[in-house]
């Protein structure tokens, strides 16, 4: 496709790397805004560079542990985070548990609200890495028809032969646009700590489950589904679950403050 930028006619750049910078840049900006205001921009700074060498650690370790046959068993490879290969459910996951942990040991640092601003930032980063991914060639589609509407804009050379495959890069970034704008709009309208983070892992898991059947780079494992098709099941189990419980437990917080602020003083005996 588009591999490398070339800058003159001495400099190429990955455009991979290049693009994954940018979304880094991106993402941890818009997640910067919206924890300053509440932690300050110092400890704002190190959540965010906290939070990116997490999910560039996460998203490597989990590539290296589903395909270790790419790098064999080294593992130094894992902290060459600017090598190919990096997995976004491993970089959520491990930054869950990175922020979690966080949360319990510095003071004022509260889990739900800043994982709610780290949602908002993960779709830009998202957008830009799938961007990146479709002018390298890598997570590739399956073939499509001479019909299709989008054929011609994505091609591969598999066993000597041209194909024209699904742009399922493209699919993937409009998917984290979209999901970028709900998100957006619900935090300009909602208050309700941690609601983002669930329905960005809800619309993240079921685009995902989606764009599966469209990938050419991953294979069936059981009843025609992917690895990755079964942990979107799991992650949208488990989100339904919590955003049951968040918003249940939102809604006790909200009658019991107004339980409280328009309570009737007893008459005196």
């Amino acid at each position: 496709m588009f591999s490398y930028i070339p800058l003159g006619d001495w400099l190429l750049l990955d455009s991979w790397r290049v693009m994954i910078t940018v979304g880094i840049l991106g993402g941890s900006l818009v997640s910067f805004f919206l924890l300053q205001g509440e932690t300050g921009r110092f400890r704002a700074g190190l959540l965010v560079a906290s939070m990116v060498l997490g999910a560039l650690f996460g998203a490597h370790l989990a590539h290296w542990l589903l395909h270790p046959g790419l790098s064999g068993w080294d593992l130094s490879g894992i902290l060459v985070f600017w090598k190919d290969g990096h997995s976004l459910l491993g970089a959520l996951a491990f930054c869950a548990l990175l922020l979690l942990a966080i949360s319990r040991i510095v003071p004022h640092i509260f889990f739900w609200p800043t994982a709610d601003a780290f949602s908002l930032g993960a779709p830009v980063g998202l957008f830009f890495a799938r961007i990146g991914c479709y002018m390298k060639g890598c997570c590739w589609g399956t073939p499509i028809g001479e019909g299709h509407p989008f054929h011609g804009l994505s091609v591969k050379l598999v066993r000597n032969s041209l194909l024209t495959l699904h742009p399922v890069q493209l699919y993937s970034a409009t998917a984290a646009l979209a999901i970028f704008c709900i998100l957006l709009a619900l935090h300009r309208r909602g208050k309700t700590p941690g609601l983002l983070t669930v329905l960005f892992v809800l619309l993240y898991a079921a685009a995902r489950f989606l764009l599966e059947f469209f990938r050419g780079d991953t294979t069936a494992l059981l009843a025609g589904l992917t690895l990755y098709q079964g942990v979107c099941i799991f992650l949208l189990l488990a989100g339904s679950v919590l955003l049951f419980l968040r918003v249940r437990e939102t809604r006790h917080e909200g009658s019991g403050v107004r339980d409280q602020g328009s309570g009737t003083h007893a008459p005196p005996p």
